[in-house]
């Protein structure tokens, strides 16, 4: 008992510092015209050895102990997978036509082949400059190519829900393209781990094959129990305890099990969102239970937890990297948000709007920086390439909102909290 006690008085100022960082950097972020997530994102970075470990190195180990950031670990996963469940479950299923689907595809390929093609090339190309010794040419090609090719599904998410766009045309094709994008690449990172373990290449396979099972049993037989469950809900008025208890239970083992198989929890989230029945009163009573924990509470955790394993300081340690770092930077703008928005126009869309969502999907967030923390813990990557990956995250994320801004300015129905379901008119 003493222990555990010990063990919570640790984690307390812990968290404290957690909420207090996030809050004003959040608000901070809000203020110069970034999206709250931007400036989550920082202040995770900042409790890290990025800023805290540098300025007051003794105040971060004692806060941020081993047993308190396990904790966090866990916390960050849960409250990842919980707000990927909030964003599944407002997706509008109602717009999933088939020429959505079409779209969503062909955006989506593009989006992922374009930038893995070019990080394969950089990969092979600076194999002997920047790799380990005893990894792989093939394997490290393909841990840049993952990189570039993955979008911070996430960040996306808040961004598309902070502008009220979750439930428009836009919105959606954004978010599901975006969730097939990072479904491919992290199934990308699962075949590389394996092979990085030497379980060989069927272990990453079985875990594509595990997660479409896992997604065709939500989608197909999960669905149809949910819609009888949204019913009920909507004659009684409200969401029993009971019927909380059992989507919570559902919820957690999506969780548990995708990332048991080796699909990041992520999208175990964001399927049993989709799964969810579409009924007002059901819909209005998941956002009044979930979203204030898991919005003030485990989001900023995740972002933190991310951040105190982050370390830019080796950024600056070798002058040597800025022709890479640039190559790299370079490729993954082409790459993404290039392919993204050749797809969109050949699609019918503006390019205003093909612009718009290229941008979008071109920032990655800390779904990079979790990828290049795998790099390390699995010895794939340099501490070189993780300063360069750190870099080209850095710089694709901050500028995706205010280029985004410029391009898909905010409509007056968004600022009164009305959703425009009409795409922006046409312009060449």
């Amino acid at each position: 008992m003493g222990n555990n006690m010990h063990l919570f008085l640790d984690f307390i100022p812990a968290l404290i510092l957690v909420l207090v960082a996030s809050y004003i950097c959040g608000n901070l972020a809000r203020y110069i015209g970034q999206p709250k997530v931007v400036g989550e994102m920082i202040a995770g970075i900042l409790i890290g050895p990025s800023f805290l470990g540098i300025f007051a190195p003794q105040t971060m180990s004692t806060l941020f102990t081993a047993d308190v950031k396990s904790i966090l670990y866990i916390l960050s996963n849960l409250g990842l997978g919980m707000y990927m469940f909030l964003v599944g479950a407002e997706v509008d299923e109602n717009k999933l036509t088939k020429s959505l689907i079409r779209k969503c595809t062909i955006l989506s390929t593009s989006g992922i082949l374009v930038p893995l093609l070019l990080g394969v090339a950089i990969g092979f190309f600076y194999y002997s400059e920047l790799s380990l010794p005893n990894v792989h040419p093939f394997l490290f090609a393909l841990f840049i190519g993952s990189a570039l090719s993955l979008t911070a599904f996430p960040m996306l998410a808040r961004i598309i829900q902070e502008r009220n766009l979750t439930t428009t045309h836009f919105g959606t094709l954004a978010l599901l393209a975006a969730s097939i994008d990072d479904a491919l690449a992290w199934c990308l990172v699962a075949l590389i781990t394996a092979l990085a373990q030497a379980q060989g290449v069927f272990a990453g396979v079985s875990a594509i094959v595990f997660g479409a099972i896992f997604a065709c049993f939500m989608l197909l037989l999960v669905k149809k129990w949910m819609a009888r469950l949204g019913d009920k809900v909507e004659k009684a008025g409200s969401l029993s305890i009971n019927h909380f208890s059992l989507i919570l239970l559902l919820l957690l083992l999506a969780i548990w099990f995708t990332d048991y198989i080796g699909i990041y929890s992520v999208f175990g989230g964001f399927i049993v969102g989709l799964a969810m029945p579409r009924h007002k009163v059901f819909a209005r009573e998941l956002q009044s239970k979930f979203q204030p924990v898991v919005i003030s509470l485990l989001l900023p955790i995740f972002f933190a937890y991310s951040g105190l394993n982050t370390d830019l300081t080796t950024i600056f340690s070798n002058m040597s990297l800025l022709i890479p770092a640039i190559v790299v930077l370079i490729a993954s703008i082409a790459g993404k948000y290039g392919g993204c928005a050749l797809a969109m126009k050949s699609i019918g869309y503006s390019w205003r709007e093909a612009s718009a969502i290229g941008m979008l999907m071109n920032a990655r967030g800390l779904m990079v920086l979790i990828l290049v923390n795998i790099g390390i813990s699995y010895h794939i990557i340099t501490t070189e390439l993780f300063a360069i990956l750190v870099l080209m995250t850095l710089v694709t994320t901050i500028g995706a909102t205010p280029v985004f801004n410029l391009l898909y300015p905010t409509h007056p129905k968004e600022k009164r909290g009305v959703i425009d379901l009409k795409p922006l008119p046409k312009q060449s």
